[in-house]
């Protein structure tokens, strides 16, 4: 039966980033840069025994972003006067332990801490976290994916505490308030709804470990891109080799590609896909690959299946990655 404090973890861990970004000039590699980490330890009676609060002085995003100024209320002085990454991170390690099960509010803080950890060549020794907004959203508003920001869904549940808002700390002060209530919400569902619950939260935390690529290209249109095999080429998320293509990259509605793929060690991945063009007019492609279940497996196989037998001229310039490199062979 669910419970964020099932077991054997002693403590949770609810963490907050803060980050920063660019909008003219990012960097594909990380982004977002987060400038802060806040977190608080809460007991097995969901009672907070601990906080910790530090600012990480910008590497890439020096300037703050206007928006990010005026919600958090920071400084680049601020910021400036911080520790490195390397250095808060390490300390926010030891501070959270062997043994704690980390906790989120949404599914964006984990893969963001995951890239500022790659780009800063530091180890990540954590497991994804429960993603609590999605478990409010399936045990207190009918639905996983019916999603509501923190402070509306403290109101839902008439609970408030006297912080300020949209600093890290507070914010996971926040969220921690909430996990009693949500916890006794899951388990009051019938066996049904609470099977469902558990199953949608054990995909999130295969997609919360995905692997997420940002990459600018060369080309301008999508089938140049799709024709470029190193560009496309799906790394397994578990140990980092090529895999080989079950299903290519091929357009599943919306210029929202898909792609499976099976790494001989770990088994089928699952790639997903959008490109976006940036300011120079060449594409980047984003890419977001995780392990993939029997389901997941199906699922994709049988989109391939009727794509395929969908008339070339009905597809609506829907493209896939094996027409892109056949036309490509047949111009050179």
């Amino acid at each position: 039966m669910f419970s964020f404090a099932s077991g054997d973890c002693r403590h949770l861990i609810v963490f907050d980033l803060e980050w920063n970004q660019s909008s003219y000039n990012p960097n594909h590699r990380m982004p977002h840069e987060i400038i802060e980490i806040g977190a608080c330890r809460v007991n097995r009676n969901y009672e907070v025994v601990d906080t910790f609060s530090r600012l990480i002085r910008p590497r890439l995003y020096k300037r703050l972003d206007k928006h990010i100024k005026k919600v958090t209320g920071m400084t680049e002085a601020e910021l400036e006067a911080g520790g490195t990454f390397a250095d808060v991170f390490s300390d926010f390690i030891l501070w959270c332990g062997e043994d704690a099960q980390l906790v989120t509010w949404g599914r964006d803080d984990f893969p963001v801490l995951r890239r500022n950890a790659a780009f800063h060549q530091t180890q990540l020794p954590f497991e994804p976290p429960i993603d609590a907004q999605l478990v409010f959203g399936g045990a207190c508003l009918g639905s996983c994916y019916q999603q509501m920001n923190l402070h509306a869904a403290m109101e839902h549940q008439n609970i408030t505490i006297d912080v300020p808002a949209h600093r890290a700390v507070y914010d996971a002060q926040c969220t921690a308030a909430l996990l009693c209530s949500i916890d006794e919400a899951a388990n009051a569902l019938d066996g049904e709804k609470r099977a469902q619950l558990e199953r949608t939260i054990a995909k999130e935390k295969r997609v919360a470990a995905s692997t997420l690529i940002s990459l600018p290209t060369r080309h301008t249109y999508q089938t140049d891109a799709l024709a470029d095999e190193r560009l496309m080429n799906i790394a397994c998320p578990k140990c980092g080799m090529r895999t080989a293509f079950d299903t290519p990259w091929f357009d599943s509605g919306r210029e929202k590609y898909m792609a499976l793929s099976v790494c001989p060690a770990h088994g089928f991945a699952f790639g997903q896909m959008h490109f976006k063009r940036g300011a120079n007019g060449l594409l980047i492609t984003h890419q977001r690959i995780y392990s993939a279940i029997e389901e997941e497996i199906s699922d994709v196989r049988e989109r391939y299946r009727l794509y395929q037998l969908t008339p070339p001229r009905k597809r609506h310039h829907r493209l896939n990655m094996e027409d892109s490199i056949r036309r490509s062979d047949a111009d050179q």
